[in-house]
């Protein structure tokens, strides 16, 4: 299926993805995610245990998927925020989502028409697409947990086919982080360990996915909150790979809209209903909903110390 595979990177390129590989469906992939789980790492994302073993085996997903393809879609490098809150890079325009779910649809036509059958994902379905992106030789899993390429670092989204095509598999590459440590030692909270982040102390994870009642930050979370309204980049900020030029160009919708570039944290706190909608509907940042991104803005304002506290209604995932 070479054939196929060409016709899927011209098709890659000409959407704008600035990588593809291939992985074989089939390749185990160790206890590493179970005894992450088993330690409680992922706070209170419970989908992730609900659906490991579709993780751990693709088949559950795609039945007769022999190929994994993994793309990468480059994000902005710099914070465009002109005001306190710092937004993470890669929710700052267009909900990434749809964008790429739009071009995924683009490649499943023309792969279906080698005879194959697809189930495409931007970062959105039971795939361990950073597993898959390191066995097609894109990039390794660096220690802040992330996917690292040596052109591009880590900035960038990640993209997964599944495919019944028995295309040709790249190779791994070597794990190029050496005796760097940055990242684990520039994380506010400590949560990095061994190239897994511990969810319970992540930044992230409590600007973004704490939603459930009663969910409360420990001290070290609200202690480094410093001005992050959704989202942390610091062990991308200080990853020497980041430092060289990005593999492709930015997708302009990708850039942050001037109006949430410029508004202050007063005046997004006062936003409401309709008008927040409007703001952020297009956005990732609507994942963490308009009660936890308004109790993150006051904790920034400093309007009462147990503002990043009140229990939080429960949300369905």
């Amino acid at each position: 299926m070479k054939e196929a595979r060409q016709a899927a990177e011209y098709a890659a390129a000409a959407l704008g993805f600035s990588d593809l590989g291939v992985a074989r469906a089939d390749i185990p992939q160790g206890d590493t995610l179970r005894r992450w789980l088993k330690r409680g790492c992922h706070a209170g994302m419970d989908w992730l245990e609900r659906h490991l073993p579709a993780r751990l085996n693709p088949q559950l997903v795609l039945p007769g998927a022999r190929s994994v393809i993994i793309l990468t879609y480059e994000y902005p490098r710099r914070d465009a925020r002109q005001q306190p809150g710092v937004i993470a890079r890669y929710a700052q325009g267009e909900d990434y989502h749809k964008l790429l779910s739009a071009k995924l649809a683009d490649l499943d036509e023309t792969l279906s028409f080698y005879g194959g059958r697809q189930v495409c994902f931007s970062d959105s379905g039971p795939i361990s697409e950073r597993f898959f992106a390191a066995q097609a030789g894109i990039g390794w899993i660096g220690r802040n947990g992330l996917l690292v390429r040596r052109r591009g670092g880590s900035y960038c989204f990640l993209c997964s086919i599944l495919t019944t095509l028995k295309l040709p598999t790249d190779s791994p590459i070597p794990n190029r982080c050496g005796k760097c440590h940055r990242c684990e030692e520039s994380c506010p909270t400590g949560a990095l360990h061994d190239g897994s982040c511990d969810a319970r102390n992540c930044l992230s994870y409590w600007t973004i996915e704490a939603r459930k009642e009663g969910e409360e930050p420990p001290p070290n979370v609200k202690k480094a909150l410093g001005e992050r309204m959704f989202g942390c980049d610091t062990c991308q900020e200080v990853c020497p790979w980041n430092s060289l030029p990005p593999r492709g160009e930015v997708d302009l919708r990708l850039l942050m809209p001037a109006r949430l570039a410029r508004a202050t944290l007063e005046e997004l706190e006062q936003l409401e209903g309709e008008a927040w909608k409007r703001l952020f509907a297009r956005t990732s940042v609507r994942r963490a909903g308009e009660k936890l991104l308004h109790r993150t803005v006051r904790a920034l304002r400093g309007n009462s110390e147990t503002a990043f506290l009140p229990k939080l209604n429960k949300e369905k995932r």
